[in-house]
């Protein structure tokens, strides 16, 4: 009888640790579920004050600091930005309103789920963006597994096509890709941002070598989400979105890793100190990705 009760007392320890273990893990599901919903509530962000007409202060034949900064607040267009479109003329003033346009316009933001826990925010059409060129690096938070916003990066191999290299997902090697997939699959989520390297840390022909490296050499690499943290950063065996881009510019003395951590970030790229923006849409425009 006593052996009974021993073997009786063991399997109901066995069935509160199993009903332990598994309510642990139940309350951590629901953490994460919770904070994948709340994560699922981001907004395209847009101007709370008025549009204005620009074709005055487009038409002037030099711009002010005073105007650079209205053009910003109206379009999320830097002084890079705008004068880059302002270089084409006509066209390039037309391509500055629309950009205006869908700046101030609110936009539907729509949840695609693709694993568990595992979501990319997009908004119901491609936006206008600026004249994209070689060496530009596109950046969007819009990607959050549950409540982190891991988010996206790709760099410009050609801008007159769009096209992109990017790493973007398990199963997949990276690439280059054109049109919709490339550029536009960045100007259709819920915000993106523009940036390049800042002139005194490279110049248009460093530029140049360090994007013909990447195209020439780091295409058809295998993808893991945690390259550099569970692979050695410094080597480009297996790759991510941002590492990739991260990797490329390191060959040529160009950390764009803000905080020299083993993993790098899209968030980490756009909060370098060697890369400025060009434009902003759907962040904030005074607080960007900070």
């Amino acid at each position: 009888m006593e052996k009974k009760k021993k073997k009786l007392r063991a399997w109901q320890k066995a069935v509160v640790a199993f009903a332990t273990v598994l309510g642990v893990l139940l309350i951590i599901f629901s953490g994460l579920e919770i904070a994948f919903v709340v994560a699922d509530g981001i907004e395209c962000w847009s101007p709370d004050y008025a549009c204005v007409d620009l074709t005055e202060i487009l038409n002037k034949t030099e711009l002010t600091d005073e105007d650079y900064s209205l053009l910003y607040d109206q379009t999320g267009l830097t002084k890079t930005g705008i004068n880059r479109a302002l270089a084409r003329g006509e066209s390039g003033k037309r391509k500055i309103k629309d950009i205006q346009n869908d700046f101030f316009e609110k936009h539907e933001v729509k949840n695609a789920k693709f694993a568990p826990l595992v979501c990319t925010d997009y908004i119901e059409r491609s936006v206008e963006n600026i004249y994209l060129e070689k060496g530009d690096i596109l950046i969007t938070s819009s990607t959050h597994i549950s409540g982190v916003r891991i988010g996206h990066a790709g760099l410009i191999v050609n801008g007159d096509y769009g096209q992109v290299l990017q790493a973007n997902a398990y199963g997949n090697k990276s690439r280059i890709d054109s049109g919709s997939a490339g550029a536009g699959e960045f100007t259709r989520r819920t915000n993106f941002m523009v940036f390049r390297i800042k002139d005194e840390i490279a110049n248009g022909q460093k530029i140049e070598e360090i994007v013909d490296y990447a195209a020439n050499n780091l295409v058809g690499i295998p993808y893991e989400g945690l390259a550099g943290l569970v692979t050695d950063k410094n080597k480009i065996d297996k790759t991510q979105c941002a590492h990739i881009i991260w990797y490329a510019f390191k060959q040529f003395g160009i950390d764009l890793d803000c905080n020299g951590g083993l993993l790098v970030t899209p968030y980490d790229i756009a909060n370098s100190e060697c890369v400025e923006l060009v434009q902003v849409f759907g962040f904030d425009k005074d607080r960007l990705w900070k």
